[in-house]
């Protein structure tokens, strides 16, 4: 079973700001490690609002002054605490909440220092800016389907699914036994490595888990067999 990650969470509030995200963001993350802190860095000191959301969510408030105009002091703010995170042997994972692509240099760094980096937008983060963290949460897509009550528009949901079928299957091609089947946990790695903001819960499913998700929403599309404690995946022609 894999170790739960002990994750220090950095909110760009001056990008990721809108309330309704933060539970989302929070309940994700919760079901990978234990959140041991939360940090939101903001630049407008005349938002009398900031104060109870923090308190609501349990956020420590961190408010920068901009020193100089054209420069963003948040986002320097930002880099120079998940650097100082390094040092910290209990924070093995670190959540950068924004969908500002000029995080990317930091994200890597990060990476390189053996941290675990999981990001986490709306739909403005680009899928080049997604792949670069280990993990990305897309909270606008988790929260119209919640929203919703798993019920999204029929041509939208139709065209999301068409797309992940389209990656999968090139992925059990790419590596299918002579009877057509592939590992189905190799496929889901591959798949996350592919779409770092893969989950069910996206299509609209009440969980992370890929082995029911297959079996219910993309039953259509394949057939799944079990093989002592294995599971293998193959495209219905």
């Amino acid at each position: 079973m894999e170790q739960r990650k002990k994750i220090a969470v950095l909110i760009d509030y001056d990008n990721f700001n809108q309330e309704k995200y933060f539970p989302i963001l929070f309940d994700e993350l919760n079901e990978v490690g234990d959140i041991l802190v939360k940090h939101a860095f903001y630049s407008n000191l005349n938002d009398g609002k900031i104060k109870d959301k923090f308190i609501k969510h349990g956020i420590e408030p961190m408010s920068q002054i901009a020193y100089s105009k054209g420069k963003n002091a948040v986002d320097i703010r930002i880099t120079i605490e998940a650097m100082s995170l390094l040092s910290k042997e209990y924070i093995d994972c670190i959540c950068l909440a924004t969908s500002d692509s000029d995080f990317t240099p930091l994200v890597y760094q990060l990476q390189k220092s053996n941290k675990y980096v999981i990001g986490a937008g709306d739909n403005k983060a680009t899928d080049t800016y997604k792949n670069t963290f280990n993990m990305f949460i897309s909270v606008e897509k988790i929260g119209f389907i919640e929203q919703k009550n798993g019920i999204t528009n029929k041509d939208q949901q139709k065209s999301s699914i068409e797309s992940l079928v389209g990656i999968v299957n090139k992925i059990i091609d790419s590596n299918h036994d002579e009877e057509g089947y592939a590992d189905f946990s190799y496929v889901v790695q591959a798949l996350k490595n592919q779409m770092k903001d893969f989950s069910p819960k996206n299509y609209g499913a009440n969980n992370k888990q890929s082995l029911p998700f297959f079996q219910s929403v993309l039953k259509k599309h394949y057939t799944l067999k079990k093989a002592g404690t294995m599971y293998f995946i193959k495209i219905k022609k």
